[in-house]
């Protein structure tokens, strides 16, 4: 069960609609909808209000059993009572080390091939070799760009699911979204389809997806303001009440090798019954 059915499950089973979760967490209706659809995820400073909320330990959340529970809530716990900085420097460190791991995994050996001990007659027509089929994720891409420079209204969410081939990137991503202008060119250029993880909070020097008064930006933040990587463009700097909010952390582009072919996505569709 993914966690967007835990939530709502749970939810249900204690009698609430998707408004008096969000009440008693202080989110809107539309995040706790997002999260039950899968088109959003809860983010760390969340989970933990999240789960006490539906009166549930982190590790049921995650469909783990109640053995680890206590040792998943001194984790918790421990990190919680850290300063923001600190936070951080343990994420990326986590990060750091999962990111090395799975470049250390081991390449699967491919089978060799028996040569054949006598002379191949003309007539006869060796078997193609059917290409493997490669893993498909599924994410959301909005067909409302993030604007590189003046701001593109998002209003409501908009878009359709698509199917990428399955990477280290295209994994820990939760959506794709695409660039307009050419504030943050050379790096993002206008029409580039980027991948984005949901968070809140993000990191001093990385870039992310912001709403500002309602209008989405793809920007770099720094402790200063939001900052584009063309030098024509200012710092964008915000006056006090002013509603910003990051969406997520851009982890990458879509790269041709993470497109699949119509081939692929045939295939898929029809081992999954989609």
């Amino acid at each position: 069960m993914g966690y967007g059915e835990t939530i709502r499950d749970r939810r249900s089973a204690l009698g609430l609609n998707q408004a008096q979760l969000a009440e008693r967490l202080g989110v809107s209706r539309n995040t706790v909808a997002g999260w039950e659809t899968g088109h959003s995820r809860p983010d760390l400073d969340t989970l933990p209000r999240l789960c006490a909320a539906l009166d549930m330990s982190v590790s049921r959340f995650f469909g783990g059993g109640e053995a680890h529970a206590e040792a998943e809530r001194r984790v918790l716990d421990l990190f919680f009572s850290l300063a923001e900085s600190d936070r951080e420097i343990i994420l990326w460190q986590m990060e750091a080390i999962r990111d090395r791991r799975a470049a250390m995994k081991p390449a699967e050996a491919v089978p060799a091939v028996k040569k054949a001990k006598t002379p191949e007659r003309k007539s006869e027509r060796k078997p193609e070799r059917v290409a493997e089929m490669p893993k498909l994720v599924s994410l959301y891409e909005s067909d409302l760009g993030a604007a590189a420079g003046f701001g593109a209204p998002l209003g409501e969410a908009q878009g359709e699911r698509i199917l990428l081939v399955a990477d280290a990137e295209t994994e820990r991503a939760d959506e794709v979204i695409t660039v307009c202008g050419d504030s943050m060119e050379p790096t993002y250029m206008d029409g580039d389809r980027v991948l984005v993880q949901h968070q809140s909070q993000i990191r001093f020097g990385e870039v992310g997806i912001f709403l500002v008064d309602n209008e989405g930006y793809i920007k770099e933040y720094q402790q200063d303001g939001l900052h584009s990587h063309n030098p024509a463009y200012r710092v964008m700097r915000f006056r006090d009440g002013q509603a910003v909010r990051c969406i997520g952390r851009v982890i990458g582009k879509v790269r041709p090798s993470q497109v699949p072919t119509e081939e692929q996505i045939r295939r898929y569709q029809g081992q999954s019954g989609k």
